[in-house]
């Protein structure tokens, strides 16, 4: 019988394609001040009033960028703030916020991360782009898509689950290179299910704890991506966009799609204890189980009603004695519940994303496992 995968993600795994920690508060600042410098040039010649308010609508979002920015940073982190806010039941700044992060993250991954490097210099002096999807997960999908004849896009095997803790849609995205032509996010949400239609989480493939980026309901209480993919191919049709859709008005529609661990989102949290439920292997990519998220990982990890034939933690900083924290139990090969034993593995090097080698059939090829490339 084949072995039920899953892939826990954190925000490293998107290392190379998105800022985290304090690059994010950074990123952020720099981002919107570009945008408020730009937006006379991007914007051109203002004829009407429609113009005009876009124009403004703009500046206060690039305005509202910085602060969200200069607020992170003096609270150490994004998630630090928006628990301030939460704790201080300033309603209006949290929905303000949570709009920002949708909007910020989906442009970063369209645009801006053109703008800024990774990192200043390497050891050629020369400057480390970001990109536009992580590589890694590039490589993971296409070990994991199977074909189907009759659909113009792969299957995503069954036995493979994904959770994130990310706002980002680099996984998506990567998916979204493996079908015969480039779908719009409503489409791929469609085929590959990642954000809720409704308030039922059982179909979704793609389960992001902190809700997704780019999707809110729209006026009619749909559920629709704020931009589509042609609107983020230049800067001038991003801008307008947002000058369309940074009203105050529309700020509760994203609402409900940015989520932190603190908010009531019992449905999303039990549909991933059921996939952990299922699973036989765990990959934990790029996560470092921060304090804010622990009461939900030991939720979803610890006790007897999530067991694993082992997992495999991948990190930089990954350690066995973080994992220790919770309190997770192993099936031995007769199927007993046991305490670790060899079952855990940590991997420091970050690469290539993990792939088990349980997953390819014996003897079939030769594998790079690690790597995830296949000969």
């Amino acid at each position: 019988m084949a072995k039920k995968i899953t892939y826990l993600f954190g925000a490293g795994a998107s290392y190379n394609a998105v800022p985290i920690l304090n690059s994010l508060s950074d990123l952020m600042i720099k981002s919107g001040s570009y945008l408020k410098i730009s937006a006379p040039q991007i914007f051109g010649n203002i004829k009407n009033p429609i113009d005009r308010n876009g124009f403004n609508n703009f500046i206060k979002f690039a305005e509202n960028l910085i602060n969200l920015g200069e607020n992170a940073r003096e609270y150490g982190t994004l998630d630090t703030y928006a628990k301030k806010l939460h704790l201080n039941s300033e309603v209006e700044e949290l929905k303000k916020l949570k709009f920002l992060v949708s909007i910020f993250f989906t442009i970063w991954q369209g645009y801006l991360h053109t703008l800024f490097p990774l990192k200043e210099e390497n050891e050629n002096d020369q400057r480390v782009k970001f990109q536009k999807i992580d590589s890694r997960y590039k490589s993971l999908v296409s070990n994991f898509l199977l074909e189907n004849d009759s659909l113009d896009s792969p299957n995503l095997d069954k036995n493979i689950n994904f959770i994130s803790w990310n706002y980002d849609h680099q996984l998506e995205s990567a998916l979204n290179l493996f079908t015969k032509s480039g779908l719009d996010f409503n489409s791929l949400n469609l085929i590959y299910p990642f954000a809720p239609l409704s308030n039922n989480h059982e179909n979704m493939m793609i389960n992001h704890l902190n809700g997704v980026s780019n999707f809110w309901k729209n006026n009619n209480g749909d559920v629709e991506s704020m931009f589509d993919i042609t609107s983020l191919e230049t800067i001038q049709n991003l801008c307008r966009r947002i000058g369309e859709i940074y009203k105050r008005d529309n700020f509760n529609k994203a609402y409900t799609f940015i989520n932190y661990s603190w908010d009531d989102d019992s449905r999303k949290i039990s549909h991933a204890e059921k996939i952990l439920n299922q699973t036989d292997i765990l990959v934990i990519i790029g996560y470092s189980f921060p304090t804010f998220n622990r009461a939900i990982d030991s939720r979803l990890l610890s006790g007897k009603s999530n067991s694993f034939d082992k997992i495999i933690y991948q990190d930089p900083n990954a350690s066995k004695e973080l994992l220790e924290l919770f309190n997770i139990q192993f099936r031995n090969k007769a199927g007993n519940l046991v305490k670790e034993n060899g079952q855990l593995q940590v991997l420091k090097k970050t690469e290539q994303f993990y792939i088990p080698p349980e997953y390819f059939p014996q003897g079939d090829k030769k594998e790079n496992y690690y790597m995830g490339i296949t000969t």
